[in-house]
């Protein structure tokens, strides 16, 4: 069969468009599985809270073999297989630990623990879970042996920062300033511009501005009289300070 001209450029023209609409279908599915990923995950967390709430509400203990904690483990790990490497699976890792630290089982929240890859990207949020669980347990052996173990090996700076954030929280509790700061110093330097960097830097100056022994910040401000007064003009006498805030 012959084609006129009018067919022929209208099949041009056909063809010219079918790349551009793959471009946007294929766009699509992909945001659309993210979306679906993304609801799935939290649906399952919040069903997942509920029902371990209401049972613990209704006398269920811990170490009850029927506690539903096991169950929602178990599904929300098995996201990592249905989307590997999505920023939703790594909430979903990362809570999945959380509940097993909250239900005090230190045990297999570090040999799942044990299980992911240093360049995982549950990482980011992770180090802040494990400081949760060793400040629980009093024993912080596991958590900085992790911890330094997953530092050298992870490739993202704003993971590396998350991790010496958590360092540092770990010395301050274990009472080693000198260590705390200097990893709480090395998350700025690695990310100052994330969530890990600002927080280190507010902890870093809590540290060497506001501890016990330090003097207080020098400030002014208006009384309700309209007056100004400033902190200095009380050197030498007894003053609270009473901090609050509305949400």
């Amino acid at each position: 069969m012959k084609l006129n001209h009018y067919q022929k450029a209208h099949m041009g023209r056909a063809c010219l468009a079918l790349p551009c609409l793959l471009c946007l279908v294929v766009p699509f599915f992909a945001v659309t599985a993210q979306q679906s990923a993304t609801s799935d995950g939290d649906t399952m967390l919040r069903q997942a809270r509920d029902e371990i709430r209401n049972f613990e509400k209704a006398g269920g203990k811990k170490d009850d073999p029927n506690h539903p904690i096991a169950k929602w483990v178990k599904a929300l790990w098995a996201l990592r297989e249905k989307s590997p490497g999505t920023v939703d699976t790594a909430k979903a890792t990362s809570e999945a630990l959380h509940l097993l630290i909250h239900a005090d089982r230190f045990q297999e929240a570090q040999a799942r623990t044990d299980q992911l890859a240093p360049d995982d990207p549950a990482w980011e949020s992770l180090p802040q879970v494990l400081f949760e669980a060793a400040s629980i347990q009093k024993d912080f052996t596991y958590f900085f042996q992790k911890l330094q173990s997953v530092l050298p090996k992870t490739p993202d700076h704003k993971t590396q920062a998350a991790i010496q954030l958590a360092l540092g929280r770990g010395w301050r509790a274990k009472k080693d300033d000198e260590k705390a700061k200097v990893a709480l110093r090395a998350a700025i330097e690695l990310a100052r511009d994330s969530a890990p960097g600002w927080q280190a830097e507010t902890e870093l100056y809590e540290l060497l501005n506001l501890g016990p022994g330090h003097p207080a910040p020098q400030f002014s401000t208006v009384a309700l009289n309209g007056s100004r007064i400033s902190l200095s003009d009380y050197r030498g006498k007894p003053a609270v300070l009473v901090f609050w805030a509305t949400t």
